[in-house]
């Protein structure tokens, strides 16, 4: 199937009129919205094929958003980073051809008649950057996208599955909003080293994301972050934490360590 947009109009139209058309979004009224992108030019059929996946729809958030970035990023691989950052793709796919998964995601919201979340959830309603990590679609791909280890053959989403695995929401905004970790490999140093102290038996905290994240950011603006390697990028970041947190040794495998 082919994938699809909402025209520039369209989406200027359900932003700028949503309190006209939000008792729709309430009751889950697809014969208004199939009406409504049926009336010419709202729709356009991109050139881009994918299969639809079968998302997973488990009434536990922190198990169906894990599973769901790998779906729709396995899905929508194709996708550039420039595609990936338009909001007529994420608010189409939201009323479009991902809607029954917009009423699952945002089923307290609707009965709660949350305007502003719901608002948040199918628009760009926070800048761009921190858009792409808010919208309900939007950030399933993008996580994957910065997530997706490659050189990991046997799990290519084994950082994936650790950073879904708590706080999905929050870790996305707090950890991805920002330009710095705009870099996959910045990411992936960070996520591996976190992961390493996982399985040293530290408990990972949104602390650790944070304090990462700050540490890189000051380094940054003395040397350029861009050139550095994974590799690099873990050693910098191990040596750092552990100073942070008081941790003197060397952080191995099966080390049990306290912070």
């Amino acid at each position: 199937m082919k994938l699809e947009f909402v025209s520039d109009e369209t989406l200027m139209d359900l932003r700028t009129n949503y309190n006209a058309y939000k008792e729709n979004y309430y009751n889950k009224d697809n014969q208004w919205f199939d009406d409504y992108f049926k009336e010419s030019g709202r729709v356009i059929e991109s050139k881009i094929e994918f299969d639809m996946p079968e998302l997973n729809y488990n009434e536990d958030y922190a198990i169906s958003d894990r599973e769901n970035v790998k779906l729709i990023y396995n899905a929508l691989k194709d996708l550039n980073v420039s595609q990936a950052t338009q909001e007529r793709l994420w608010s189409g796919l939201a009323h479009l051809q991902f809607r029954d998964f917009t009423y699952y995601r945002l089923k307290k919201e609707l009965q709660n008649k949350n305007d502003k979340r719901i608002n948040t959830a199918v628009f760009f309603k926070n800048g761009k950057k921190r858009s792409l990590f808010v919208h309900i679609i939007a950030r399933l791909w993008w996580v994957g996208y910065m997530t997706y280890d490659e050189s990991n053959r046997e799990n290519p989403y084994w950082l994936t599955d650790f950073f879904c695995e708590k706080d999905f929401s929050a870790r996305s905004v707090v950890f991805f909003a920002s330009n710095l970790t705009s870099n996959p490999n910045i990411t992936k140093g960070i996520l591996r080293t976190l992961k390493r102290w996982q399985n040293s038996g530290i408990s990972i905290k949104r602390d650790h994301f944070v304090q990462a994240n700050k540490y890189l950011n000051v380094v940054g603006g003395a040397m350029i972050l861009d050139m550095l390697s994974i590799e690099e990028v873990e050693e910098m970041v191990d040596s750092y934490l552990r100073k942070y947190y008081g941790v003197e040794v060397v952080m191995e495998e099966g080390k049990k360590l306290k912070v």
